[in-house]
């Protein structure tokens, strides 16, 4: 499974996130300084008891020339006019606010977050500033200290921005949660998360796919798996990509339920959206663990032949297994065959005879077994001697076959039941290769 967190390294998404915070702070002070809206008609400004003060028709008219080079890109010569005022004598709080809340936009639009931060801390520090100009500008600076990945500060300023808003909305409660995930504060970063989901669902509107992601995030980095699945549940829902069906799979995975894992992969299957050969294996896995060996056979015939799934040795064994446990020996035969070719491993060799054996091919069933036990390296020769001394029997090859069980019998690694068995073999063909002699003097 794969996990995917919020990634905060592309630019393009980080300017997205606050660009239209910036514009807004920016038309609000632009507003302060507008001859037809002053700052007294402000709805804030009525309620306090000392007024802003006006801005100056000298500064009025640099603000606009400044404004006017903005709108045509010309950012430089634009900061030369804001230094011209930055330089004046006399410049009353509107003014410095203004001036230093024109400074951060050009920076950021200039893409140098570093003096627009600069720009807003500045700004921050003026007195009188107006507390809409104040709670904009700590929003904005919250989202600039994330674009610099500076997440402690990004956590401080969102929080500040939260003691001053009656109704922090929903992307705001998302930030926080950001901020607390990339400070690997997961605890606190699933309640802002949270909150942030509840207020986007009571507006009415459709959460956000990636606040989900960042939930499922801190849940993972919690190995919290239970309500990981509930989240990645309401995922597959609100989203329902294949990639988040294959994240509950993997889920039910770590959390050991194989029967729900199972029956949500047959679902993917069934709408041809497994297909990756380690997915095709993993069906076929489960399939052999809840004891339906001939559905693993099919999917894994089905993908070699569609070339999802590559006729390597591995998958090849895997499907032999498959196809043995599901009793069908003629169509095991096959892959085992190929199997024990590309590997030269001892035991798919007498797994291949055993193959052949169940069969009654007693001839294929010998001579697989003996390239079995000459390629070494089995865990149990005994019991692959065993087998060859009952293929050699049921040839009629009793000598053979007495040879056979007696090596059986000689093993040092034998089983206490395997060398029993080889023993009554080779009295009951004691017997009968006697019995056979006594015929045949009989005869003659």
């Amino acid at each position: 499974m794969t996990i995917i967190a919020i990634d905060s390294s592309s630019l393009k998404w980080k300017k997205r996130l606050i660009i239209s915070s910036v514009c807004l702070a920016l038309g609000l002070g632009m507003m302060v300084y507008s001859p037809h809206t002053p700052a007294a008609n402000d709805k804030q400004s009525v309620s306090k008891k000392k007024k802003a003060p006006l801005i100056s028709q000298k500064v009025y008219k640099l603000l606009t020339e400044a404004q006017e080079l903005v709108a045509n890109k010309k950012y430089e010569q634009a900061l030369s006019v804001l230094d011209k005022i930055k330089a004046r004598s006399r410049l009353n709080s509107t003014e410095r606010a203004q001036l230093w809340n024109f400074y951060a936009y050009i920076y950021f639009t200039l893409e140098n977050y570093t003096k627009a931060i600069q720009a807003y801390e500045t700004l921050l520090k003026q007195p009188e500033l107006q507390e809409g100009l104040r709670t904009g500008t700590l929003y904005t600076l919250s989202q600039l200290y994330f674009l610099q990945e500076d997440y402690q500060s990004a956590l401080q300023k969102i929080r500040q921005w939260m003691e001053l808003t009656e109704e922090p909305s929903p992307e705001a409660y998302a930030l926080l949660g950001q901020a607390y995930y990339k400070l690997q504060q997961y605890k606190k970063a699933i309640p802002a998360i949270r909150k942030a989901i509840e207020l986007r669902k009571l507006s009415g509107r459709k959460v956000k796919e990636s606040w989900y992601l960042l939930m499922r995030a801190s849940y993972y980095e919690l190995k919290d798996f239970n309500n990981m699945e509930k989240v990645v549940k309401e995922l597959t829902t609100l989203y329902p990509k294949p990639q988040y069906f294959r994240d509950l799979m993997g889920i039910y995975s770590q959390m050991g339920k194989n029967r729900k894992q199972l029956a949500l992969m047959e679902v993917l299957y069934e709408r041809n959206e497994l297909n990756k050969g380690s997915q095709i294996r993993n069906l076929a896995s489960l399939y052999l663990i809840q004891g339906v060996p001939y559905k693993a056979a099919k999917v894994l015939d089905k993908a070699m032949e569609s070339g999802i799934l590559e006729k390597n040795q591995k998958n090849l064994e895997l499907l032999s297994q498959a196809w043995l446990q599901a009793r069908e020996d003629q169509r095991a035969i096959a892959s085992l065959a190929e199997a024990a070719k590309m590997s030269g491993k001892g035991d798919l060799w007498i797994r291949l005879g055993q193959a052949h054996a169940n069969l009654e091919q007693w001839n294929r069933a010998i001579q697989a077994l003996k390239q079995g036990l000459e390629a070494g390296g089995l865990k149990r020769p005994d019991s692959a001697l065993i087998l060859l001394g009952m293929g050699y029997y049921n040839l009629d090859q009793l000598d053979k076959a007495k040879q056979s069980f007696a090596k059986a019998a000689q093993q040092s690694a034998a089983t206490p039941q395997n060398k029993k068995t080889a023993k009554q073999w080779i009295k009951y063909l004691d017997s009968e290769i006697q019995r056979a002699k006594a015929l045949k003097s009989k005869d003659k």
